[in-house]
């Protein structure tokens, strides 16, 4: 994966039914091959999946690194899945989806700003896999449920 020439999957797209699992997956193989880019490998939203599965970079990267298609993760996610509920699995599906900044912190202005520069003025943008795709190309629809932080000012 030479992620200086092309982007790593969405944080959308899942492995074992599982988000961020691709992206992360992408992004280890990358970084192993000193590819990764502008991206990072071990970010906040790679934490958040490795800390929903119990793990970390290492070990991740390590099952990323044991096959060449996504197998060697799918083993690995499936094994750390096992003593959990699909409850558990879709909560943290729709809590990684649904990351944004929280109101009132340094982390809007920082998003707002990005918005502004990739967001091809896309004032309904509020999490960052939203931002993501948006930035890498992928369609995103249109939302209406934007929150007040995100919302221009009139």
């Amino acid at each position: 994966m030479d992620l200086t020439k092309s982007f790593p999957r969405s944080p959308k797209a899942t492995i074992a039914g599982v988000t961020m699992a691709a992206r992360a997956a992408d992004k280890g193989r990358a970084s192993a091959a000193g590819k990764l880019g502008e991206y990072n490998y071990d970010c906040p939203m790679d934490r958040m999946l490795f800390a929903f599965l119990g793990t970390d970079g290492v070990e991740y990267l390590a099952a990323v690194l044991s096959s060449s298609d996504d197998s060697g993760v799918v083993n690995l996610i499936e094994a750390k899945l096992a003593s959990k509920s699909h409850k558990e699995i879709d909560d943290y599906n729709h809590h990684l989806l649904g990351h944004a900044p929280k109101a009132g912190t340094d982390g809007v202005g920082y998003f707002l700003s990005g918005r502004e520069r990739v967001g091809h003025g896309r004032t309904d943008i509020f999490t960052w896999p939203d931002l993501i795709d948006v930035e890498e190309g992928r369609e995103v629809p249109h939302r209406a449920d934007t929150p007040d932080w995100a919302k221009p000012a009139h």
